[in-house]
């Protein structure tokens, strides 16, 4: 199910999660009675954090990057 957010963010969409119990419920306690903005931002988080790694994983495949970064750095700072 897709509802519009009358507060004029994007829209939400329901869906059924499962999780070991105990989770549950620290997710709930932690969520202070809020667990769908609570797992949102646990998402979020969790969503930039891979995002940081494949960034990492990639530049490591060219470490050139490094190369053309540390020479554009020392020509700016010649200038």
């Amino acid at each position: 199910m897709t509802t519009m957010n009358v507060s004029g963010g994007g829209t939400r969409e329901r869906t059924s999660i499962t999780m070991e119990g105990a989770l549950m419920r620290r997710a709930k306690s932690a969520g202070g009675g809020n667990l769908s903005g609570y797992i949102e931002q646990a998402v979020r988080e969790k969503l930039i954090s891979d995002s940081m790694l494949e960034v990492a994983r990639l530049h490591l495949l060219d470490p050139m990057d490094d190369v053309a970064a540390a020479a554009e750095a020392d020509a700016e700072a010649a200038a």
